[in-house]
């Protein structure tokens, strides 16, 4: 098999997803037009798959880091779903606003099993810390694209972005006495990991520090590495990023990374790959079956049909 096929292993909560721009261009641009449609498209998907928890993002030009939960660990395949509403709606409405059309992501977004609580919190702050990774931002919240950051560190319920309305706000004759008239705040819920629920507020707020805390290490890590690389010059200004040309692509080769199998501890991540191995020879065989005959078969529960997308096959 060229690709591994999409699993939701029984018992695992949580998943790590990453989905890139075409041509790792900068087509999500945190200009505050496209960070409204990008919040308003994360609202409704979470609106619209309630079983899924929201629990850290950041949203940079190319691409986007998700950690996602849901309590229940059969309802993982809604992943899927809640994914096809948020790509379709982010494509839908940045491609208008690009004046662009075609494909706007690389193919499926990478969906990820987060295997234990120490990978969970590594996930969140890697997540919380990619503009300060990629070289962007000297500080997380610098950045000003969509991040969850200061929410899950205030422990606030959701993250607030203003939307404005341009294109309904153009077919009513585009009257500037009108703007205030056609913007809105979409709320976009973020959930604390499960691991918090309980927690009495000291320890909560505990939490939350330490989380603060880890990603102030990695950004001192990144200023060590840059000093030692000779990266005397200051990083752009913030502000920088929503100007520049979204069909444009990163400067020099990109960096691309063996693709993980899981996250989580040595044994965990071993374990998950020997319950892949036998998964995917169960798969093959109903997949074999489906081809010759057209009959959708026993497919391993968590696993997705042949050529389907958002219909799972078992719960």
């Amino acid at each position: 098999m060229g690709h591994r096929i999409r699993h939701y292993a029984p018992g695992i909560h949580y998943y790590e997803v990453v989905a890139k721009c075409c041509g790792d261009e900068r087509l999500m641009r945190p200009d505050p037009t496209a960070t409204g449609h990008i919040a308003l498209a994360l609202s409704a998907a979470c609106k619209k798959h309630r079983c899924i928890r929201v629990i850290a993002f950041q949203f940079l030009s190319t691409h986007y880091h998700l950690v996602l939960a849901v309590e229940d660990a059969r309802d993982a395949p809604e992943i899927s779903r809640f994914l096809k509403t948020l790509n379709q709606t982010i494509a839908l409405c940045l491609n208008d606003l690009r004046g662009r059309d075609g494909h706007f992501f690389r193919g499926k977004p990478s969906v990820l099993p987060i295997l234990d609580d120490a990978a969970v919190a590594d996930r969140m702050t890697y997540t919380h810390a990619q503009s300060v990774h990629h070289g962007l931002v000297e500080r997380t919240e610098d950045w000003p694209g969509l991040s969850s950051f200061r929410v899950v560190c205030e422990g606030k319920s959701s993250l607030d972005v203003p939307y404005f309305d341009e294109k309904a706000w153009r077919k009513s004759g585009s009257v500037p006495e009108q703007v205030e008239d056609f913007t809105t705040t979409i709320s976009v819920p973020i959930s604390n990991p499960m691991k918090w629920d309980g927690l009495s507020p000291a320890s909560l707020r505990a939490a939350r520090r330490a989380h603060e805390r880890s990603v102030r290490d990695r950004e001192r890590d990144k200023r060590a590495e840059r000093k030692l690389e000779g990266g005397h010059r200051a990083l752009p200004k913030a502000s920088s990023y929503t100007k520049t040309d979204p069909y444009s692509r990163p400067a020099g080769p990109l960096k691309r990374s063996p693709k993980p199998w899981a996250h989580g501890s040595t044994r965990a991540v071993a374990e998950y790959r020997e319950q892949y191995a036998r998964t995917l020879e169960v798969y093959e065989v109903a997949s074999e079956t489906f081809r010759a005959t057209g009959r959708l078969g026993r497919f391993p529960t968590g696993t997705f049909a042949p050529w389907s997308w958002d219909v799972p096959t078992g719960r």
